[in-house]
């Protein structure tokens, strides 16, 4: 018997729309027939979600399942406000719960604050630290199940508390928990890093996840990027996690507003996709 390739590509729900709200079986279809390995569902409404429903989903598609949430406008990991700094744990802990009810074994997002938000100077000593004392508290959570929780560095125009591999690491550093890693999404280290192939050998194993996208947002193979090389790395580090075609709708005037898309990156953002996954099919088989 023939083992499966260690990477498998996913597409992000982000394709279609901006929230994931339980109903939307033709999401699967669709990714079944681009002949992806998996759907990342993205919803801030996991709370409104059937998880049996979910995994029919997935059991009749034969698809995989992960999962993409952020924290919603309000809460703050790094808050010294008492009570939005615990409903900021509790809504991760909760993500936590609802993963676990739908047999998902990867969770990922940006989690230190909502996307977008920005405190105008940089992350201050004292943040730090309440950033790190809430994912040990989240920590203590994960640790009772057989979850990976992948933790995204943004650019500096969506976050300002975690940007780079090396902070990210840092923060690891401070939780000490084998289940937390980071999910790297090469739009915000095409920004914030140097050097993205000498970034993702720094995370080595604490790569968890990956959002893949050309450098525009547009359709992976459609820019300059060192896509054949980027693969070798990942072999160096030997990742053997999703690489997930994480783009958006630009029909989708709130989700293409948040994302800044003023002008489209392909006829559709299927074509993004669906491209996308066969030229990273295609790179990856022939390295």
């Amino acid at each position: 018997m023939i083992a499966p390739p260690p990477i498998k590509f996913g597409v992000h729900t982000f394709i279609w729309k901006k929230e994931f709200l339980g109903q939307e079986e033709y999401i699967f279809r669709d990714a079944k027939v681009w002949q992806f390995d998996g759907v990342e569902i993205a919803s801030h409404f996991f709370d409104q979600i059937d998880p049996g429903r979910l995994k029919d989903f997935a059991h009749q598609s034969g698809l995989e399942l992960t999962f993409c949430t952020s924290l919603p406008q309000g809460l703050s990991l790094t808050s010294e406000d008492e009570t939005c700094w615990r409903d900021s744990i509790a809504y991760l802990q909760r993500a936590i719960v609802f993963c676990q009810q739908c047999g998902i074994t990867q969770l990922s997002g940006p989690f230190p604050h909502p996307v977008g938000y920005l405190s105008g100077e940089p992350l201050q000593k004292k943040e730090a630290i309440r950033m790190q004392d809430a994912f040990k508290l989240v920590a203590e959570t994960l640790v009772k199940t057989d979850l990976k929780l992948a933790i995204e560095p943004l650019n500096r125009f969506q976050g300002y508390a975690l940007n780079t591999v090396e902070q990210g690491l840092a923060l690891l550093d401070a939780v000490n928990c084998d289940q937390l890693g980071l999910l790297l999404d090469l739009f915000h280290m095409n920004i914030e890093e140097k050097d993205v192939l000498q970034a993702f050998r720094r995370a080595g194993n604490k790569c968890f996840h990956i959002h893949a996208c050309a450098k525009d947002r547009g359709t992976p193979g459609s820019d300059s990027f060192a896509w054949s090389d980027w693969f070798k790395v990942l072999q160096e580090i030997n990742y053997q996690g999703w690489v997930t075609i994480e783009s958006f709708n630009f029909e989708d005037q709130e989700l293409a507003s948040g994302a800044r898309l003023w002008r489209p990156l392909a006829p559709t953002s299927a074509d993004i996709a669906r491209d996308g996954v066969k030229f990273l099919r295609q790179t990856y088989q022939n390295q």
